[in-house]
């Protein structure tokens, strides 16, 4: 059982609400998130579910903060993926990016499938994904961009549908890896090869 947390200081439950997010998540590290109660991650936070409900009604309303927050550490990581590549070409910094992807996705598949586990969400606009998908998404779009500035074409009519594409081809090959993860085929480096090999057929030098 969790070490019972210190009781908090005047001025700092907004500190608790972190501390039970990052419970949550920990709580993913070991377990599918259909196993998920705010019971539970009371109990990894140290704390009584009667102070967990003071932060969130229910479950789904702690796993909707949880899934913005594994949406900002997949960014942070794919920030830090295209970093690698620096001096290099935008197909090598969006190769990185998406190796970035796939390696989150297969070091903590309960938060990644988490991801794509709640109701869908609301459009702001037809051409861009909302809330919290953005950090990942712009990211490759602005690698892709960049790549056709340097000559390379585009799989699909536009900026907007290549990313896409991109993001699909990754999440295909992921979801294939995950239903027999202990198979030598779908370890991390066999999956970074397919992803670059993919990426390297989809945006051809053409000028």
């Amino acid at each position: 059982m969790a070490t019972k947390r210190p009781k908090s200081l005047r001025g700092q439950g907004g500190r608790l609400k972190l501390d039970l997010i990052e419970a949550a998540m920990r709580f993913l590290d070991r377990a599918p998130a259909s196993d998920l109660s705010l019971r539970m991650v009371a109990s990894e936070a140290g704390v009584s579910p009667t102070s967990a409900y003071k932060h969130f009604a229910n479950a789904g309303a702690l796993m909707a903060e949880v899934v913005r927050e594994c949406w900002r550490q997949l960014g942070a990581q794919m920030v830090e993926g295209a970093a690698q590549a620096q001096g290099k070409d935008a197909l090598a910094s969006l190769q990185q990016q998406m190796c970035a992807y796939a390696r989150y996705a297969m070091e903590r598949p309960s938060r990644y499938q988490l991801l794509f586990a709640l109701e869908p969400m609301d459009f702001d606009a037809p051409i861009d994904l909302p809330g919290p998908v953005q950090p990942a998404y712009r990211s490759v779009c602005a690698a892709i961009a960049q790549a056709v500035d340097e000559g390379r074409g585009l799989p699909m009519p536009d900026v907007h549908f290549s990313a896409l594409l991109t993001l699909s081809v990754a999440h295909g090959r992921i979801a294939l890896a995950h239903t027999a993860p202990h198979r030598d085929a779908n370890a991390l480096p066999e999956i970074e090869s397919f992803i670059i090999t993919a990426l390297e057929r989809l945006f051809p030098h053409v000028k």
